[in-house]
């Protein structure tokens, strides 16, 4: 399937942790979306020396590896369950995040990329939904969310902090373009991903 047309299109793609967004964001890749993640972005700023050092200031070397390195898991067990500490680090990880991720975008469209995704948990948050030519928003209930975190990893007490420290679901579809629901397989899911490409070659929300 050809994405995109002539346009440059950025779509933002956001869920909460748990609704399978990352997978839509694998499937649309397959169709030549380009993807770029609001999570490596984090992970590059978080790399850079001025942001680990406020990071370590703010919450302690116990934040890090035994080689110096961010303990992401150590880091999220703080800030998840304490909307204060949550902000704390979004205060010093999101202004280099977020230049990083415009940066990606302006350097995708100048090498002409039809179709660009941002599959980013925290658009809505970010304030960057106007980056975006539309929004998809990848849905799923809360019993079947808490199952693939735990699935993934997680505690019980983590998965429930992490769906927590977000705004809920009903808010992003409210400010959604499109809006995919993630209750079956990945083979459901994957149709339900190329219903909406072809809305999008169709401009169908033009």
């Amino acid at each position: 399937m050809k994405i995109g047309g002539k346009n440059r299109l950025v779509i933002g793609l956001t869920g909460g942790p748990g609704t399978g967004k990352s997978l839509a964001a694998k499937f649309m890749q397959e169709k030549g979306a380009v993807i770029l993640s609001g999570d490596e972005a984090g992970k590059r700023a978080v790399e850079t020396r001025p942001v680990l050092n406020q990071l370590v200031r703010t919450f302690g070397r116990k934040i890090l590896k035994r080689d110096g390195d961010l303990d992401r898991r150590k880091l999220g067990q703080i800030v998840f369950g304490d909307p204060d500490e949550l902000e704390k680090l979004n205060d010093i990880v999101h202004p280099r995040l977020l230049r990083i991720l415009k940066a990606d975008i302006r350097e995708r469209k100048r090498q002409g990329a039809p179709l660009i995704v941002v599959d980013a948990a925290l658009i809505f948050e970010w304030g960057i939904a106007n980056w975006c030519n539309y929004i998809l928003v990848v849905t799923a209930r809360r019993a079947i969310r808490m199952e693939r975190l735990i699935k993934s990893g997680l505690t019980r007490k983590e998965a429930i902090d992490r769906i927590n420290s977000q705004i809920p679901d009903r808010d992003k579809v409210a400010l959604a373009d499109y809006v995919i629901e993630n209750k079956g397989t990945k083979a459901d899911l994957r149709r339900k991903v190329d219903e909406f490409l072809k809305l999008i070659n169709a401009g169908a929300f033009n």
